[in-house]
């Protein structure tokens, strides 16, 4: 069993790890680069240390693990750093910088083994690869060459540990067949050759700075320089930790520094986002960058909110696509989501009487515009909005259920952004000679659904769907005012009956369904949008019912909300909020660091 602890400013949350890889820690940098590993052996080739390269436009890996002979038995987790505490009284301590990774050792006399897994992250091929390690003064030094077929080199790189003792490491270079209990598990390839490079003999305590570059004299150079400043490094990493992280509840602090964890400006983009989901998701997902937003505001970060939101309106030439900016499916839920995340915004800063000092209104002139546009291009079909297949977030298609066709929070979403509109036109013309128009269109639509979907006191999935899916909480938090509140208390019961599960959370369809599937099935998408729980959906429904009527919902507000915070401390990685679990059992599964997951939390847990 490994003991996990949570501190931050006096706080303090601890208890036993559970399910695979538990006390699993992950730390990023916020320039596009992670570390993961996991106490008792990496449960997926993704864990180790992965750093994203410019110039290859990839995500590379290089360590595999740092291995001590003994075994874990408690974890820390500081926010900005992770501690690793051994049976023997050794204690390890890893740190993520913008430029290195940081690792410290103390209480340690014997060898820390190396093992080397460099490669692009999306490479499996075992062919062609070729370490060369090295020890020059107080550097460790590792070049990686990977060949094609024909022995041209296809690329490569360099590792750099800087801090090792004169003399102290020993090389091995021996390969080393792993396997993967969790990538087995999702059907991926679960087997991998390891490159034990070498040992590190430690007298007592040890220091590293660990950086990557293309040649070995730039990654020396770039350690050399981290190492030269370190103590301010790592200063400055505890000073943002207190800093950005004050709320009275400690798991309100994780679950807003596990979103922070995941936006990041790698080298050579202009601007940060929002990653969807480590280790895999590793890219800016439109409706995931949105939905996440609403932490943003609810923490009073309005400047990066507004720098997340307005780029999307420069985009609205054309429909909003699943990859930002402009890759993959239409993403037909972005648009309303960039509504509701616009006025929730414009609405905080007008409490706060800061609507001025964030947004002219020639820039408030520009959302209304281009808002406009892409409401008026919207796909109507007999009077409501319809997607195509895989359109919504749910885009994973099972025996012909794709989706497609006019579904409920795709109607809200549109809703949203003519209500947003009609708040628009009101700020920004004096006249306000558009607003009768967009609350007509509003109120007419509002009608057209409610007549499409509201049936025998249930609200459908979609308009010729009975299929119970938890998406009617999605549209009671974009659009409440569809239903009255007896309405949508029905429409809650109804959907909570058929999607409920006992350990705190909701099905992705009803459990009645054909296509359900109690457990998580990984890479084959059949329990992905049927069957598996989603901690966004738990925790966004949870703020619906809390919304709409506390008193009655307590018991299953509760229950959904223990369930997230029970994952963000105990399973997956620590501290982070995993992407789903399986039906038939509350477990970690998809990626274990997922941005929409803690954004939701951050939100229930505020307010």
């Amino acid at each position: 069993m490994v003991r996990v602890i949570h501190e931050h400013e006096g706080k303090r949350v601890e208890g036993e790890a559970s399910g695979l890889g538990a006390g699993m820690l992950l730390l990023t940098s916020r320039k596009g680069n992670f570390l993961s590993v996991c106490p008792g052996g990496n449960v997926t080739s993704y864990n180790g240390l992965v750093q994203y390269d410019a110039g290859l436009q990839a995500f590379c890996k290089s360590v595999e693990a740092l291995v001590l002979p003994s075994p874990v038995v408690a974890v820390t987790n500081r926010m900005h750093e992770a501690e690793l505490r051994h049976a023997d009284g050794a204690v390890e301590t890893y740190r993520m910088s913008s430029r290195a990774c940081h690792y410290a050792l103390a209480g340690c006399d014997g060898e820390l083994l190396l093992d080397l897994d460099m490669r692009r992250l999306d490479d499996r091929d075992a062919r062609g690869r070729a370490y060369e390690a090295r020890q020059e003064g107080e550097d460790v030094i590792v070049t990686y060459t990977k060949r094609d077929d024909e022995g041209q080199v296809s690329y490569g790189f360099a590792l750099v540990l800087h801090g090792v003792p004169e003399g102290a490491f020993r090389a091995i270079g021996e390969w080393q067949e792993r396997r993967y209990p969790y990538d087995e598990r999702r059907g991926d390839a679960s087997g991998a050759w390891i490159y034990r490079a070498g040992a590190i003999r430690v007298p007592g305590e040890l220091r590293l700075v660990i950086t990557r570059s293309a040649a070995p004299e730039k990654a020396r150079e770039k350690a050399h320089a981290v190492a030269e400043n370190e103590d301010d490094i790592l200063h400055g990493l505890a000073t943002h930790s207190r800093n950005a992280y004050k709320a009275a509840r400690l798991e309100q602090d994780l679950a807003l520094a596990a979103l922070d964890a995941l936006t990041t400006k790698p080298k050579g983009e202009p601007q940060a986002g929002i990653l969807a989901g480590l280790p895999w998701f590793t890219q800016c997902w439109s409706r995931d960058e949105l939905i996440s937003c609403g932490a943003l505001i609810r923490a009073g970060h309005y400047g990066p909110a507004k720098q997340l939101l307005v780029r999307y309106y420069e985009l609205l030439d054309r429909p909003l696509t699943a990859l930002y900016p402009d890759r993959g499916l239409v993403a037909a839920d972005a648009l309303g989501w960039l509504a509701q995340r616009t006025h929730e915004l414009l609405a905080a800063l007008e409490r706060e009487r800061l609507l001025g000092s964030y947004f002219t209104r020639l820039e408030l002139a520009y959302l209304r515009d281009r808002l406009a546009r892409a409401v008026d291009a919207l796909p109507f079909e007999d009077g409501l909005v319809a997607n195509g297949p895989g359109e919504t977030w749910m885009d994973a298609a099972v025996a012909g259920d794709t989706r497609a066709g006019a579904r409920i929070e795709i109607q809200a979403g549109a809703l949203a952004a003519l209500r947003l509109l009609s708040f628009l036109e009101q700020r920004t013309r004096l006249l306000h000679r558009l607003a009768p128009q967009w609350k007509r269109r509003e109120k007419e639509l509002a009608q057209r659904v409610r007549d499409a979907f509201l049936t025998d006191g249930a609200l459908l999935d979609g308009a010729d769907d009975t299929t119970a899916r938890p998406n009617l909480f999605l549209a009671y938090h974009l659009y409440p005012g569809l239903l009255s509140p007896d309405e949508w208390r029905g429409a809650f019961d109804d959907a909570l009956g058929r999607l409920w599960l006992p350990w705190g959370g909701l099905a992705s369809i009803d459990t009645s369904s054909e296509l359900f599937q109690a457990r998580y099935t990984g890479m084959d998408d059949r329990s992905y949008h049927r069957g598996d729980s989603w901690y966004w959906v738990n925790a966004l429904a949870a703020l619906s019912m809390r919304r709409l009527d506390a008193g009655r919902y307590a018991e299953r507000i509760s229950a959904l909300r223990d369930a997230c915070v029970r994952d963000m401390l105990f399973q997956g990685a620590v501290g982070h909020c995993s992407e789903l679990s399986s039906a038939a059992e509350q477990e970690w599964g998809g990626c274990f660091a997922q941005a929409w997951s803690a954004a939701l939390l951050y939100e229930l847990l505020a307010e």
